[in-house]
């Protein structure tokens, strides 16, 4: 497989923002920095997690150029394209073409819910042609629950035929077991991924590539022992933890959560911040996050 090196924890990247709300580069360059340097094979950046659809191109294509300048592996990188615009996503496309990224994570537009399978595919095509028609892979972001839309494989079969071997992979936030090991085992030429710890292990023993998410921001060392071991008994207990630390998530703002955590890790209390219309956890809602990650044993050990 020409895309074999797309496997493993990849971090979805929260994003660090300023008092008005624009992107902090220095902030976020560093974390990245620190997630490759912890277990991560690559990072995502403006994701779901990163907060992506609350940011415009104009906002996130000078911090990515921002990254690259401050040194960054931008091999390593895959920017999230979020956005209903086609205009917008072929200029986040170009962008992480020009920079060298690894590839980019496309997420379908949003908003018009009567939208067909051919109007997806021509949404993506348009977008590929105001990028240039970059030489550039391109990771499919399956998350209805948000855009409205599911990646199926009648809808994954038209893009391969009209993209060819630029699809190169799925990242599968339904969160269903089943669904991921299905698309791993009907597509082994692509790089399968969920968005979820809990069903990681055994889509991994499925065939499927391992995990694009949030949690690897705060947990990417233990996720990477359960990539390498995962149905070993030696990762058994850091799977549940896992589990545990998904729940607590889940059930306290999902990004936001792990924004007041990492403020606690970079002893920073601007990685809190969130861009509106979310906004950042408050003090009894962030111990409540702390104090549940202690349970599984998590303790934020100051970052540098």
């Amino acid at each position: 497989m020409s895309n074999s090196d797309l496997s493993g924890i990849i971090s979805a990247v929260t994003t660090p923002v300023t008092e008005t709300f624009d992107i902090d580069g220095g902030r976020l360059a560093q974390h990245c920095e620190r997630l490759l340097n912890s277990g991560c094979s690559f990072v995502s950046t403006f994701g779901t997690t990163g907060e992506g659809a609350s940011l415009s191109s104009a906002q996130k294509i000078p911090a990515m150029r921002a990254l690259k300048a401050a040194g960054a592996e931008m091999s390593r990188h895959i920017p999230s394209v979020m956005t209903p615009t086609a205009d917008e996503a072929g200029a986040m496309i170009a962008a992480a073409a020009e920079l060298g990224c690894r590839g980019v994570l496309v997420l379908p537009p949003f908003y018009y819910d009567f939208a067909s399978d051919d109007g997806i595919v021509a949404f993506i095509d348009e977008a590929m042609r105001r990028a240039g028609r970059p030489d550039i892979d391109i990771l499919l972001y399956n998350i209805p629950r948000f855009s409205r839309f599911t990646y199926t494989p009648e809808l994954i079969d038209m893009l391969v035929a009209k993209f060819g071997s630029a699809i190169v992979g799925l990242k599968d936030s339904t969160g269903v077991a089943e669904n991921g090991k299905m698309l791993a085992q009907r597509y082994p030429d692509l790089s399968i991924f969920t968005g979820d710890d809990r069903v990681m292990p055994s889509l991994v023993q499925a065939g499927g590539a391992g995990m694009i998410g949030g949690m690897p921001n705060v947990f990417s060392a233990d996720l990477r022992k359960i990539f390498e071991a995962p149905g070993a008994a030696e990762t058994e207990d850091l799977r549940k933890r896992a589990g545990q630390r998904i729940v607590t998530v889940d059930g306290n703002g999902s990004m936001l959560a792990l924004k007041a955590t990492l403020a606690a890790v970079y002893d920073d209390p601007s990685w809190a911040r969130a861009v509106p219309p979310l906004v950042g956890l408050n003090a009894a809602q962030t111990a409540t996050v702390l104090s549940e990650f202690a349970e599984t044993g998590f303790v934020p050990t100051k970052a540098a």
